[in-house]
Parts: C-alpha cells; structure tokens; sequence
C-alpha cells in the first residue's frame, strides 16, 4: 500500500468533467425554477431589452 498512487486516466477525467457539467447545469436549472416561481423570470430574462 506504501507508495501506490492512483492515477487518473483521460477516460476518467471526460467522465468527471461531464458529471460536473450535468450537475452545475442542474443546478442552474433548479435556482432558475425557484426564479421563475417566485418572481416569475426565466433563463435570459437580463437578456432583454
């Protein structure tokens, strides 16, 4: 066990980077939601002019 390092392939790297894109945009989804209920905006509402 002394001395082994766990290395982290390209495979896992793609992997882990779209699990983090898939949750932020989750995320991101979810607050916008709460948005829209209560004051009733949605995604590109500071968009507009």
């Amino acid at each position: 066990m002394v001395g082994q390092s766990r290395e982290i392939t390209t495979g896992m790297k793609i992997a882990i980077a779209v699990i983090s894109l898939l949750v932020a945009t989750a995320y991101f989804t979810f607050l916008d939601w709460g948005a829209m209920k209560i004051q009733g905006l949605d995604y590109f509402y500071m968009f507009r002019k």
